[in-house]
């Protein structure tokens, strides 16, 4: 796979379309959100995980604009976005990491986690979850990139042999010592936010700029969608009123509760409502159930968060799914 920060520059110079890029940024963001999900990796990862996709969302924005500005000709905005998504790009804008599988310790070792072992995985990668119950195992993240010899030769990536001291590209003496990210940011309120569906779920579409399932063209997407299948209980995240309990366009059957200081979630695609407008509930109420009622292409539950009446990334406010 050819290095993101390559593919972003030769986009910018007129070498590569910018909707392949962008498509590529947000599959790459996609994944990091399913990893962030995934119970293998420890809270510290999870963090480097969160912030490289805050960083490709950085990236992201500006780029959106650069080929929409260049496409209807304003060259002079254009080339401004250009200057500013360069900035950022070269400047460490992108990380790249790795994914290294470490099997427990045991004796009785599975013959699945022994495959698994030492496996190495790309940063664009889905990182699959422990193959049982019992299982261990838990994945490290390492700065650097996977290297394969040759960019096409993809079959030969999944089978990098396992090294004892996984090492970047270029390696140094002594690992650059930086903070214990946070998994996510801490909520201002002083109540904590609970997830709106039961423990399990995972998310199947994040937060940003990304190719509309339905339409089929890039647009930005204001929540995160969850795989609750029909009838799911759905939660209220926090203490609240019901400003909303009503078919509200493309979102079908939608809820959304304002919980103070001008914070709203919102709950879309529900397949049946158990509040109305007005009500006063509490956290951990079931306000509806989920569904595929609007526009999509199966039952989901998608989720958001408005602050100030703007949309803001909800997994600044949940807790890790």
């Amino acid at each position: 796979m050819k290095r993101l920060k390559e593919k972003i520059l030769n986009a910018l110079r007129g070498a590569g379309k910018v909707e392949l890029v962008l498509n590529t940024l947000a599959q790459v963001q996609d994944n990091l959100l399913k990893n962030y999900s995934n119970p293998v990796f420890n809270q510290k990862d999870r963090g480097k995980l969160l912030k490289s996709y805050t960083d490709l969302q950085n990236i992201v924005k500006p780029l959106y604009r650069f080929g929409m500005l260049k496409e209807d000709n304003y060259l002079v905005d254009a080339e401004e976005e250009k200057r500013k998504i360069e900035d950022i790009v070269l400047k460490g804008g992108i990380i790249y990491y790795h994914y290294v599988w470490h099997s427990e310790d045991d004796e009785k070792i599975c013959e699945e986690c022994r495959e698994l072992d030492g496996q190495i995985f790309d940063m664009e990668e889905e990182v699959p979850e422990r193959p049982h119950p019992n299982c261990r195992c838990t994945v490290e993240v390492v700065e650097g990139e996977v290297e394969t010899g040759d960019e096409d030769s993809g079959e030969d990536k999944k089978k990098i042999p396992p090294q004892p001291t996984p090492q970047p590209p270029n390696p140094k003496p002594t690992p650059k010592p930086e903070p214990s990210p946070q998994p996510q940011p801490k909520t201002p309120e002083a109540q904590r936010w609970i997830l709106p569906v039961p423990k399990g779920h995972k998310i199947t579409s994040g937060y940003g700029y990304r190719m509309h399932p339905v339409q089929h063209v890039m647009k930005f997407h204001d929540g995160i969608d969850i795989n609750a299948q029909m009838n799911t209980p759905v939660y209220a995240v926090a203490d609240g009123t019901i400003v909303k309990a009503e078919w509200y366009n493309g979102y079908g059957n939608y809820i959304e509760i304002n919980h103070g200081d001008n914070l709203h979630s919102f709950y879309g695609h529900l397949s049946s409502f158990n509040c109305k407008k007005g009500d006063v509930i509490k956290q951990g109420y079931n306000i509806a159930k989920s569904g595929s009622t609007g526009v999509g292409t199966a039952a989901h539950l998608h989720f958001g968060v408005h602050k100030n009446n703007l949309p803001v990334n909800p997994l600044d406010y949940l807790p890790s799914f």
